[in-house]
């Protein structure tokens, strides 16, 4: 600052020198040394915020690797990752998108899109997606399901990642009696299965093999795990055009009491019912079960070694295979989750965005990319010709659960009724189970779906 000072002292003529118009020099050239770069200003990038989920072991880290070869391409583009616990995530969302002091890309939880896109904050990029070459075609089915409110054109998040559940088993278990991936293949083989097991009473390791674990009400995942029964039961959520519930239906019915039964013939130890998803991967992991359902992530922590903090390399890390869901009455399902990318209307910065939403949502390489570091599978039909799939055996099963996934219908009011309604309901029905797995009746559970129905039917009215 002294040297321009000095410089301005000596290039300004004789007699016009005042301290009013020095001062006016001085100010009007030094911000247009700043301007041209010289004053260590703007670097004339375009700058997007991007808010995502705890995807990886290093989200932020993870992303803006499978990002620097679209920076490259793209200088003028910058992208500064935040990463949102899910815990606060919703309502981080909802507040910016209400208040309008918002990043420019956001992850949206894939149940979530229906309630957001309801709020009139998020942009259509209904038109980005026809120039980029389509949008059901390019996408899986289940995850373009969940790119817009049904019924609507606009199409406000654009699949990116997704996540279904498949069977894991023990391969030793199986060997010792006679059982393959075939003997699981429908409800009926499943709990043959899983009475031969209990009956077998193993011990592997000093450890008793339970046959089955799952979770009850202590866990997020809660819906997502009685659904697929829920589906391959005959059974459906809504009615066909979403105006009702249709939780308390015969073939809903069906599909629970069948995966009670499993409870209530002793298959699953009752302290599964208190314990959560991480728990019952965890103790599977440590050869305490025979069977467990989970999602791409348990693969992947499976076949990481440890000096990159994954569970390759034990026991049960080399004696499993995962197998599809066993198909039931109507069929066989698994439940579709995972996350969108979104544009925020208020982005000051819509057309970058878009070019980095693209990347990530329609570059199979980015697909597969991300994929591999995090375990979640890609949302574009294409990405799944990769090798990484189709020359794995366990990931091409996952590509086939892809397959026969369903989504959650994507309306305004599923936000609360998954939340305020399901979540609850299906909790009071496990605690019920816990404190009398014997006495639970089909009349029990009926109760507790028409209960369940009756405030489903009240929030579709609201919306």
């Amino acid at each position: 600052m002294l040297n321009y000072f000095v410089l301005f002292i000596k290039i300004i003529p004789e007699g016009v020198f005042t301290m009013k118009k020095f001062f006016t020099v001085f100010v009007s050239v030094l911000l247009c040394l700043t301007l041209w770069g010289c004053g260590g200003g703007d670097s004339g990038k375009t700058k997007l915020v991007m808010w995502i989920m705890p995807n990886s072991q290093e989200p932020v880290n993870d992303l803006q690797q499978i990002l620097r070869p679209f920076l490259n391409k793209n200088p003028d583009i910058e992208v500064e990752v935040v990463s949102l616990d899910w815990g606060s995530a919703w309502q981080k969302i909802t507040t910016a998108a209400t208040s309008k002091d918002a990043p420019d890309i956001v992850q949206l939880g894939s149940t979530w899109v229906g309630a957001i896109a309801s709020m009139g904050a998020m942009y259509d990029v209904s038109a980005n997606i026809a120039a980029a070459g389509g949008g059901k075609n390019l996408f899986v089915d289940s995850a373009w399901a969940t790119s817009g409110i049904i019924g609507s054109p606009e199409v406000i998040a654009v699949p990116w990642i997704v996540d279904v559940r498949v069977m894991f088993y023990r391969t030793d278990v199986f060997r010792r009696l006679g059982l393959t991936a075939k003997d699981v293949a429908t409800w009926r083989d499943f709990e043959a299965a899983l009475a031969k097991i209990k009956a077998a009473r193993l011990f592997i390791d000093n450890k008793k093999i339970e046959p089955l674990g799952i979770t009850g009400k202590n866990d997020w995942n809660v819906i997502h795990n009685l659904v697929p029964w829920i589906w391959s039961g005959g059974g459906e959520l809504l009615n066909g055009d979403h105006s009702a519930s249709a939780i308390n239906g015969s073939g809903a019915q069906r599909g629970l009491l069948f995966y009670i039964d499993l409870i209530k013939k002793g298959f699953v130890p009752i302290q599964c019912l208190e314990q959560n998803s991480s728990q019952i991967s965890s103790d599977f992991n440590n050869g305490h079960y025979a069977i467990i359902f989970d999602g791409p992530y348990q693969l992947k922590g499976m076949t990481t070694p440890p000096e990159r903090g994954g569970g390759g390399g034990t026991f049960v890390a080399k004696n499993f295979a995962v197998a599809p869901y066993p198909a039931g009455p109507a069929g066989r399902f698994a439940f579709c989750g995972g996350s969108n990318l979104a544009i925020f209307k208020s982005s000051k910065n819509k057309e970058a965005a878009w070019k980095v939403v693209q990347y990530l949502t329609t570059d199979d390489r980015a697909q597969v990319a991300y994929s591999q570091l995090t375990g979640f599978l890609p949302a574009k039909r294409t990405s799944f010709d990769n090798p990484y799939f189709t020359n794995d055996p366990f990931r091409k099963v996952f590509s086939d659960a892809v397959k026969v996934s369903k989504a959650y219908p994507c309306i305004p009011a599923w936000g609360p009724i998954e939340t305020v309604v399901l979540t609850r309901r299906f909790g009071l029905m496990w605690s019920d189970v816990v404190k009398d797995p014997e006495g639970f009746s089909q009349l029990k559970l009926k109760s507790h779906l028409d209960a369940a129905k009756q405030e489903m039917d009240i929030m579709l009215e609201r919306k």
